[in-house]
């Protein structure tokens, strides 16, 4: 009986340690776990803190930024600074394209105790660099209905580190590499003012490389870039209205720290697709007799040079 009442009280005990920690927890930078792809010159970082007890308080919190996963390298760090706020925005000195970097928050509650989180990421993205691959669509006439399919297809001789896609799209598409559909999203990029501004998005493919031969394909729809249908507020008569277009970096990054670009050009192949007619207002409709198997991996040799 002694032995299971002092077995309870180590129990409890053990319990009200865990209550009494404050620890840091959610951390996000620009609302995101661990993004890439940022282009925000100064990113915000936001944590919450969980603890239970009554009348529990942050009461200060520090914040750290570092460019290496071990936390050695520190690239800005703020004071110790009092109150509540659970948002601190980036001051140090300019971050770097395509880099990663690792941050972490110590906080204090209300009894002053402190405690840190571990550590969280962010990379970067363009950040304003030079695209190196261009524009590339495959007619000049905005009226005609088939969607296009695209590809490239590239070799990879040596082991892959890591790997970015970075793609901005006048219109819709659909990303594949050796096949596989990247990102589970639809209707990517969001509508903008396309005279004004175009959006891109960043994937990691790391694990969609292989060694040896790789396909990327890429399929554009129109969107609300290219408005084939009459459409209420005139966007069938935009300024910018034209055929899809898009523009593709492929970043990898090799094990022995050497760095390729596959890049959107003029020798990628292009052909319609079994998309027949595609709108925002009135639907896909899809021919599976135009079919070709095999258009998003290096297999398939039916398409043809011809983007612009």
């Amino acid at each position: 009986m002694k032995r299971l009442f002092l077995i309870a009280l180590l129990v409890t005990a053990s319990a009200a340690a865990q209550v009494r920690a404050a620890n840091p927890v959610n951390l996000k930078c620009e609302y995101l776990v661990n993004p890439i792809g940022l282009d925000a010159k100064q990113p915000r970082f936001t944590w919450q803190m969980n603890d239970k007890r009554p009348g529990a308080a942050q009461s200060a919190y520090q914040l750290f930024v570092y460019s290496d996963a071990q936390g050695k390298q520190l690239v800005w760090q703020t004071d110790k600074i009092n109150g509540q706020d659970i948002l601190a925005t980036y001051q140090g000195k300019p971050l770097s394209p395509f880099s990663k970097y690792w941050w972490k928050v110590q906080l204090w509650d209300h009894a002053g105790k402190s405690s840190q989180s571990p550590l969280a990421s962010f990379e970067t993205g363009m950040m304003g660099d030079a695209w190196q691959g261009k524009w590339i669509t495959d007619t000049d006439d905005k009226d005609l209905k088939p969607a296009a399919y695209f590809r490239k297809t590239f070799p990879a001789a040596r082991k892959i580190a890591s790997a970015r896609a970075y793609i901005a799209v006048a219109g819709l598409y659909e990303l594949y590499i050796n096949g596989e559909k990247i990102g589970n999203h639809r209707l990517d990029p969001m509508y903008t003012r396309f005279d004004r501004r175009n959006l891109y998005v960043t994937y990691d493919v790391t694990k969609q490389l292989q060694s040896g031969t790789n396909a990327i394909g890429v399929l554009l729809g129109n969107g609300w870039y290219n408005h084939q249908s009459t459409a209420v507020w005139d966007f069938h008569n935009a300024p910018w209205r034209a055929r899809p277009a898009f523009c593709l970096d492929l970043r990898i990054t090799y094990s022995d720290g050497s760095q390729e670009v596959i890049k959107s050009n003029d020798d990628w192949k292009t052909a319609l697709s079994p998309v027949i007619f595609n709108s925002i207002y009135t639907a896909e409709h899809y021919d599976a007799r135009l079919e070709l198997p095999g258009w998003n991996t290096h297999l398939v040799s039916t398409m043809h040079n011809g983007s612009r």
